[in-house]
């Protein structure tokens, strides 16, 4: 296969990698340099990077040689191109090159943290692959996304996978019928793959990202399967640090979270400042609060010229929605009332069509700039392809901001987006169709049902739906535990935009016990089972 071939290019794709800036992994070999890990004499410890590329698996490796250096054996489970889709290339990037530069990057990533690598191709037997691939061709093409394999849901990680891969909420299956079949094969791959290694060495825990899409949405229920505890790690927004969960992925984990772990918080005054300095800033365009901001390239219009901005009436009743990457709201915040974010928009649109003397403001998301994915825009002319003059769409580079039309609308609307805290925190009422991290904390409306739904739009029109002080009193202390206790810092090395700058160690023995203090807050953690709630700060 051409994409193996270009195993032989390897070293020079790395060299191309990191021809103008820092290699973490020589870096990292640099600080290691000779020293002996002590004996594994506490057990087995899986981690699932299954493909590896630079900044995104760092956090796995330092932490797998933090756990090494505690006397644990780490195992890690690697496609080694075993798969022939998988979650790391999506539409419009060249799969082959890719494939070669992340088989050559798996193999220095084992290498410089110590991992002992598994291989999907040395797990799965032939005959068992041949039966797989011809499992999936039996399935009609709309059942794929609902595919039960030996009792375990993995269609709706088939779907991730597709959504990620097309960049779209919209899968249309005679189109990718074929490419639907391939992440299905992927998603029953990572699944036997990791329940084979599991039975083979039996850890102790299992560390992995995502925990959806077709690899580690797979790896995960196989680890669910067998009683396995997983610790699923992601990188969030909030200063690029890092939030962590168990057994699921943190994006499905933050909405149920107990509101015991934060309810009973007392905020000093100083805490309090700390939370309202971090969403003032946040509002500024040049803001560096977040590893990622979105309205850098734009330029916001004045305050006193958004009516005028926006073609909106003057004294007309407004109401401002702000959707989230259509494939990505999908992926992650489906609730049971709207499982998709066109269900919610039909809905919308329909009831503001029928209720004209109410403007609808729609901010897209400004993500969608310079992107290949799926627009806002694109679901609404699917759901409605003339829109009326009250309701109103701005583009995602358009100079008036989400925050400007929260300002003068009476309600927002929102399918699930981490703005539903920051409006919250800041009284203005939100009606939430999906799940994010403000879903049942009691900080905003949440409709179980479409009709709900419709009737809290209804009584937001006849301005009744009102934020109580307990709500904005609960936004606030959730809001703390959110920011400082829920994200803890990936400290051990800097980056920037994800690109990798230094290592904040001057050796591999900070990495020991007693070495860092949230280095062993986090292994305690992994270990204790506790939830990680930070408590350091």
């Amino acid at each position: 296969m051409f994409r193996k071939l270009l195993n032989i290019f390897s070293f020079f794709l790395v060299a191309i990698r990191y021809r103008n800036k820092q290699d973490p992994f020589k870096a990292f070999a640099r600080l290691k340099g000779n020293k002996k890990l002590p004996n594994a004499s506490k057990g087995n410890v899986l981690v699932l990077p299954i493909r590896v590329s630079a900044v995104s698996n760092l956090f796995e490796g330092i932490y797998s040689y933090a756990l090494a250096l505690r006397g644990y054996q780490v195992h890690g489970l690697f496609c080694d191109q075993f798969l022939r889709k998988c979650d790391n290339v999506t539409i419009g990037r060249n799969f082959p090159v890719h494939c070669a530069l992340c088989k050559k990057e798996s193999d220095r990533f084992g290498e410089v943290f110590a991992i002992k690598k598994h291989n999907y191709g040395d797990l799965i037997e032939k005959t068992l692959e041949l039966k797989i691939s011809n499992l999936v061709m039996t399935y009609e093409k709309e059942d794929l996304l609902h595919l039960n394999y030996n009792g375990v849901d993995l269609g709706k990680h088939i779907k991730s996978a597709l959504m990620r891969h097309l960049l779209s909420s919209d899968v249309d299956l005679n189109t990718h019928e074929n490419l639907a079949r391939e992440y299905a094969k992927s998603t029953i791959f990572s699944y036997e793959a990791t329940k084979a290694l599991l039975r083979k060495i039996r850890p102790k825990f299992v560390l992995t990202s995502h925990g959806v899409y077709s690899t580690w949405g797979g790896a995960l229920e196989a680890c669910i399967e067998q009683n396995i505890e997983v610790v699923v790690w992601a990188r969030g927004y909030i200063g690029g640090n890092i939030i962590a969960s168990r057994n699921m992925s943190y994006l499905h984990e933050r909405a149920i979270e107990p509101v015991e772990n934060w309810n009973k918080l007392i905020l000093t005054e100083e805490q309090k400042e700390r939370v309202r300095k971090y969403f003032l800033e946040k509002r500024n365009p040049k803001s560096s609060v977040d590893h990622v901001n979105y309205y850098r390239a734009i330029n916001s219009t004045p305050t006193s010229s958004i009516n005028e901005k926006i073609g909106a009436r003057k004294d007309s009743l407004k109401f401002g929605l702000f959707p989230n990457i259509p494939w990505d709201g999908t992926t992650f915040s489906y609730s049971k009332a709207f499982p998709t974010i066109h269900e919610f928009l039909h809905e919308t649109l329909i009831w503001f069509k029928e209720n004209s003397q109410f403007d609808l403001i729609i901010r897209a998301h400004p993500a969608e700039l310079n992107s290949k994915q799926e627009r806002i825009e694109d679901v609404i002319k699917a759901v409605m392809p003339s829109l009326p003059p009250n309701i109103i769409l701005l583009a995602p580079d358009h100079p008036v901001n989400s925050y400007q039309i929260a300002e003068i609308s009476e309600v927002t609307l929102l399918y699930a987006s981490t703005m539903a805290l920051e409006l919250a925190y800041a009284g203005v009422p939100v009606i939430q169709a999906g799940r994010s991290n403000a879903s049942n904390k009691g900080i905003v409306f949440e409709p179980s049902s479409r009709d709900e739904y419709l009737d809290m739009l209804k009584q937001a029109a006849a301005r009744k739906l009102i934020m109580t002080r307990k709500m904005k009193d609960d936004a606030e202390l959730y809001a703390f535990h959110w920011l400082y206790r829920r994200h803890f810092p990936e400290s051990t090395y800097s980056h920037s935009a994800l690109t990798f700058t230094h290592f904040n160690i001057s050796s591999v023995d900070d990495l020991k016990s007693g070495g860092r203090k949230d280095v062993d807050w986090f292994v305690s953690k992994c270990e204790s089972g506790e939830p990680f709630i930070y408590d350091l700060s």
